[in-house]
């Protein structure tokens, strides 16, 4: 197989992958807190010491994470609650802690403050909030209050940057390195709001028009290139 089928089929596996990215980005264009995420590709030689004009030509992935804040929506859910500014909150998993963005809590067993998922939200002292009771209150430094009385402030925590943090699933962050030292976060919490998914949906359409256009046009080489093979195997035969 010539360099350029190599080619035209590895632009074919690129722009599939491409396309499950912005599948499941515009899947979660709606989710609270979603990340939106990106895939970028580099050609490279396989032989680049020796090249020929048979040597392959791959892609080379580069996969990231947009981090960017997304927009903030009133919910008045006394519950809901979301970060103007960055950083994490926590919440206690079987694995051990993990970091989201979404901020939609509700009350658990015994009144625990826990995620959509039943995890408990961890407070500033590494345990859980209880929020049994009438009127909950919450600060904009993260303070509960319950018929007025303190109940816990919320976990804020945050990473050096670039991150270095990978999905786990259910809007949950997890660190590449699980000993990567935290920072305190000083976002300002707004109760009664939830951040938006940071995925903006015209500019992921464009892009699966793009990736899938250049589909296409792989497939379209790739023919050419079966379509000259075989006529020059036929012709050969001839001769």
């Amino acid at each position: 197989m010539n360099s350029g089928m190599y080619s035209a089929l590895s632009g074919n596996l690129s722009a599939l992958r491409r396309l499950d990215v912005i599948s499941n980005n515009l899947a979660n264009a709606s989710t609270p807190g979603f990340k939106g995420d990106q895939i970028n590709f580099e050609s490279v030689l396989a032989g680049v010491k020796n090249p020929t004009p048979e040597t392959p030509i791959f892609s080379s992935e580069q996969f990231s994470t947009d981090f960017s804040q997304g927009g903030l929506q009133k919910s008045d859910n006394v519950l809901d609650v979301a970060l103007s500014g960055e950083g994490f909150f926590v919440v206690s998993t079987p694995q051990g802690p993990a970091y989201t963005r979404q901020g939609n809590f509700q009350r658990g067993a015994g009144g625990r403050l826990v995620n959509g998922d039943g995890y408990e939200v961890q407070g500033k002292n590494g345990g859980p909030i209880t929020v049994s009771g009438g009127r909950i209150d919450i600060g904009a430094t993260g303070v509960v209050t319950v018929d007025g009385v303190a109940a816990g402030t919320l976990a804020q925590m945050d990473f050096p940057k670039p991150y270095q943090l990978t999905k786990a699933g259910a809007g949950l962050f997890v660190p590449v390195n699980p000993q990567a030292a935290t920072i305190p976060a000083t976002a300002e919490v707004k109760q009664g709001y939830l951040e938006s998914s940071n995925v903006k949906v015209i500019v992921e359409m464009a892009r699966m028009i793009e990736a899938s256009r250049y589909f296409e046009s792989c497939a379209k080489a790739i023919k050419s290139y079966d379509e000259l093979t075989a006529k020059a195997a036929n012709e050969l035969g001839k001769v």
